[in-house]
């Protein structure tokens, strides 16, 4: 199959994503998109031709991945870009080769520069039978910046609140490489289970690979679950034969002397333990929380509240300035809606959103947000949601008012 015949195959597949996938639940419309418009804006020229592709695989990853972090998405190439030997042929190839023996179809992917978005990382995809069905294996590669920590992407278990999950099992291993593989729950009403494994290297490099139950990301469900075993996803994303992929460019064969050279991670963000202190202190007289089991990622944090009766989760996520994202204040007030927009004494940006459950944030209210831009970049965003997790949200009225969630995303604490 030629690659123009495996782009189309692609198109269609993700046509098929963007008719199927359900209404993702509202945090997904909020919780990133600052961050993803801003990225969309600085890349929009590199964008512009391949906008209807860009918008399908958008869609896509909404369909698996309603829980999804914002990053959870394959990045953009780093500075200096992936060795330039490495082509879709390569990538399809060597993906079909780490796989146990079985029947492999509509193999395709990008490569460095051959890929329909110029700077993304190369990726692989394809359908695999083993002989009990078929299902859809994708790849995807990064390299993350150098030390690998708490907050460094992929390299801890899913938070069940905003990633349900029926399994997960962190692995670190004698070399220092970090393994989580997890097993997410299917999300109604297409029951599309997606299991998943990540590997990230001592040196940065970063090989995600999942895989679903069906050949389309949706409904017809070819299998009960995908072909692939725990072990036989792990060893598949931490084959030596994704090495030629993290050589220096230019350098055939070496290893990666510039893993500091992948996506410049955020400032890391206070513990979670901190977090949650400085909201119970925002808090209304008489509020209950419970936090439920403990959290490690620094940065987020998210607990229940209820109050004169009404229950609902709020989740905190607090990433200390300067931006890094670019825009600053100017972009980030300019993606206010009419009336949204207001300031504090102290010079910070509140920016108040609500969104519904449909695709376009339509239909009843579901999801109640308060974005904070300080005047030195730092960024709060405090979310509320009627239900268990971000899979669960429902219409009603929740348990803070907004002036009520304003007053815990602009809590002195976030200052310190």
């Amino acid at each position: 199959m030629s690659l123009d015949a495996h782009d189309e195959q692609l198109a269609r597949i993700l046509r098929d994503a963007a008719d199927l996938a359900p209404d993702p639940p509202g945090a997904l419309l909020a919780d990133g998109a600052e961050r993803r418009w801003r990225r969309a804006r600085r890349r929009k020229a590199a964008l512009a031709g391949s906008a209807g592709v860009v918008a399908l695989a958008a869609v896509a990853a909404v369909a698996l991945r309603p829980w999804a972090a914002p990053t959870d998405i394959a990045p953009a190439a780093p500075a200096g870009g992936w060795p330039e030997r490495i082509t879709a042929a390569f990538m399809a190839d060597t993906l079909t080769a780490v796989l146990p023996p079985g029947q492999v179809t509509a193999a395709g992917g990008s490569g460095s520069n051959d890929g329909p978005v110029p700077g993304l990382a190369p990726t692989a995809h394809l359908i695999y039978d083993d002989g009990h069905g078929a299902g859809m294996v994708t790849l995807s590669v990064n390299r993350a910046t150098l030390p690998i920590r708490a907050s460094t992407w992929g390299t801890e278990c899913p938070d069940p609140v905003e990633a349900p999950t029926e399994a997960c099992e962190r692995t670190v291993r004698p070399d220092g490489s970090i393994v989580v593989v997890a097993k997410l729950k299917p999300v109604e009403p297409m029951k599309v289970r997606k299991w998943q494994a990540t590997y990230t290297g001592a040196d940065g490099r970063q090989v995600q690979i999942w895989e679903v139950n069906s050949t389309s990301f949706g409904p017809p469900l070819s299998r009960e679950e995908p072909p692939l075993s725990d072990d036989q996803l792990v060893a598949a994303a931490t084959s030596s034969a994704w090495d030629p992929l993290f050589a220096q460019p230019g350098s055939p064969g070496t290893s990666p002397a510039g893993a500091a050279q992948g996506r410049t991670p955020e400032p890391q963000g206070p513990e979670p333990e901190r977090i949650l202190a400085t909201v119970a202190g925002a808090l209304p007289a008489g509020t209950r929380t419970d936090s439920g089991a403990a959290q490690h990622v620094p940065g987020r944090a998210h607990v229940s509240v209820t109050l004169e009766g009404r229950t609902s989760m709020l989740s905190v996520s607090v990433t200390p300035g300067p931006d890094t994202d670019g825009g600053g204040r100017a972009g980030f007030e300019a993606d206010a809606e009419p009336g949204a927009l207001s300031h504090t004494a102290d010079g910070s940006s509140v920016l108040v959103r609500e969104s519904g459950a449909t695709k376009s944030g339509g239909g009843p209210t579901v999801l109640w947000s308060v974005e904070v831009r300080q005047a030195d970049g730092t960024r709060v965003r405090v979310s509320q949601w009627n239900g268990a997790d971000e899979t669960q949200m429902t219409p009603g009225k929740p348990a803070l008012t907004t002036n009520q969630l304003k007053a815990v995303a602009t809590a002195p604490g976030w200052r310190h």
